[in-house]
């Protein structure tokens, strides 16, 4: 089956703003409760953006086979796109992020902890070592990269019917990695942050992605079945009495996030998908990646302090200047660098392999 290129997918930017919004919250009032959410909102976005890259690189692998392109073209055209969407303004903000741990505004860890960052190997220096410092968040984005690196030779070298079972076999290999690690009796962060766990996920998403064009059996079809799937998709993380058993089992939410995805790309003229689609959502999600680069080190409280208002900061009051700051910030980046960045990479490789909608972040 030939999979079809069209625009933006209606929907998946507001979902995208709502997983940032569950991690946004996760991350400025952490509790046992909201930890489980913030996880789940990083799994939501590690499924769709497994959905979307699949997709890409599958419309690659179907050009090779047409003779149209080879797999050199395809894979530099995938990498010059990712890297324009993703390093500017990465690094941008790691430079920043330096600048002010030079000046003790911020507390950026050690050296090996800041290389892990550059290096895109920070989950696996959490999985080590713990969690330090308020770049914590980093290791989703290290998992994304590494994700790349390994599937994109492999679904370009591989037939186009033979994608899904590659997306079965890291699933496979997702799921024996848990059960190593239970044995083994690693500590929790491990399943929280270890590279084949996750990509279990990213490959979740990647099935759903090509199996998106077969249309679902009726009962899944239409807002109310929609409906329901997101309705579970939300409702399980308060389901789970604590973060490891929401760990190892919660991951089963994935498939239902995946079934959600495919729901929503079947269904462009429907009612929900016309909620996401939805002005203050859509254009969050739009820039989504640069706000969940930016949001877990901005404090507009210690901010006010820092320019002479002396007064007490209500917290909740403190949450919405951080918002404030962080879209206005992450909405700054996307017009003034990632979006030209990005556009000149596809002017660059005008083959028709845009993104359907941007995978980011993670």
């Amino acid at each position: 089956m030939v999979i079809s290129s069209t625009n933006r997918i209606s929907g998946f930017d507001g979902l995208r703003a709502i997983a940032f919004l569950i991690v946004f919250i996760s991350h400025k009032a952490p509790t046992p409760f909201t930890d489980r959410y913030g996880m789940g909102g990083v799994w939501i976005f590690f499924v769709l953006s497994g959905f979307l890259i699949t997709r890409i690189l599958a419309r690659s692998r179907e050009r090779m086979e047409a003779a149209s392109s080879t797999f050199r073209a395809e894979l530099s055209s995938f990498y010059v796109r990712r890297t324009a969407r993703i390093f500017p303004v990465y690094y941008a903000f790691l430079a920043g992020v330096t600048l002010l741990s030079l000046a003790g505004l911020i507390e950026a860890g050690e050296p090996a902890r800041q290389a892990s960052n550059w290096l895109y190997v920070s989950n696996l220096y959490i999985e080590r070592w713990g969690w330090s410092t308020d770049l914590g968040h980093l290791w989703s984005l290290a998992v994304e990269e590494q994700f790349y690196l390994l599937f994109a030779p492999l679904a370009l070298l591989l037939s186009r019917r033979r994608l899904p079972q590659l997306c079965i076999a890291l699933i496979g290999l997702s799921v024996m990695t848990h059960a190593i690690l239970l044995s083994r009796e690693s500590w929790h962060v491990s399943f929280e942050v270890n590279s084949l766990v996750n990509f279990g996920l990213l490959a979740i998403g990647g099935l759903a992605g090509l199996v998106a064009d077969r249309p679902l059996p009726g009962l899944l079809q239409g807002d109310l079945a929609l409906a329901v799937t997101l309705a579970t998709v939300f409702v399980a993380p308060a389901l789970f009495v604590s973060a490891d058993s929401w760990s190892h089992f919660g991951l089963i939410s994935a498939a239902l996030t995946a079934l959600a995805l495919i729901q929503i790309y079947q269904s462009q003229d429907g009612r929900i998908t016309g909620l996401f689609g939805v002005f203050p959502l859509r254009e969050l999600g739009v820039i989504s990646y640069g706000a969940y680069l930016f949001h877990p080190v901005i404090k507009g409280g210690a901010l006010l302090h820092l320019l002479g208002y002396e007064a007490e900061v209500r917290h909740s009051v403190g949450m919405m200047l951080d918002l404030f700051i962080t879209v206005g910030l992450a909405l700054v980046s996307w017009k003034l660098l990632e979006r030209p960045v990005r556009n000149a990479a596809a002017a660059i490789f005008s083959n028709g392999s845009q993104s359907v909608s941007d995978p980011l972040p993670g």
